[in-house]
């Protein structure tokens, strides 16, 4: 992956595009263009491999704003996260393909990791710290989402799409898993500093 970023920051300033001066940037940007472009790859092709069209499109509705407002567990190297963005991708699909629980036991339990997920924030990336006000804002961002989020739950009942409302469950799980596991290791490096 650097390399191919390596090479097209290359080619930008040789073609006088960007100065020289800004090549880390530009390295930079590359990198995290490439990288999400492999990610939504995959994503499309699993989607598309599992017929699971809307899934695809609600995962990233629901767990894309949750993992921005929430925060969770941020790996140090990109193949690590990679792998670990395209495992969870896959098990969301998959569970919500091949697992079946009752619509009450998902209502209650989709409403317990609402309250969870806003009892266990924040959870910091310890390369970013955030202030007072941010933290105040993205907090009340996080509550209009998980207000949201229990209505299309609620929605899913209604119109008795009891796989949607599964998938939001699962994927609530795995924002509340990576919050924890987020938290213990933010606390493992401040103790070892």
């Amino acid at each position: 992956m650097q390399r191919a970023s390596r090479f097209l920051a290359d080619y930008v300033i040789h073609k006088g595009m960007v100065d020289e001066n800004d090549r880390e940037i530009y390295e930079y940007g590359f990198m995290l263009s490439l990288e999400a472009g492999i990610f939504i790859l995959f994503c499309f092709l699993m989607t598309v491999s599992l017929r699971m069209y809307v899934n695809g499109i609600l995962f990233f509705v629901i767990f894309a704003p949750l993992r921005s407002y929430a925060g969770g567990l941020h790996l140090k190297r990109y193949q690590s996260c990679l792998i670990l963005s395209c495992l969870t991708f896959s098990a969301v699909l998959l569970i919500t393909k091949y697992v079946h629980i009752p619509n009450y036991i998902l209502g209650v339990t989709l409403v317990a990791l609402e309250i969870l997920v806003y009892c266990i924030y924040p959870v910091e990336n310890t390369n970013r710290k955030v202030d007072e006000s941010e933290d105040r804002y993205f907090k009340e961002r996080l509550g209009k989402f998980l207000v949201f989020d229990l209505i299309i739950g609620m929605a899913c009942v209604v119109v008795g799409r009891i796989d949607y409302l599964m998938q939001i469950v699962v994927i609530f799980f795995v924002v509340v898993l990576t919050m924890l596991i987020g938290k213990y290791m933010n606390n493992r490096e401040r103790s070892s500093l």
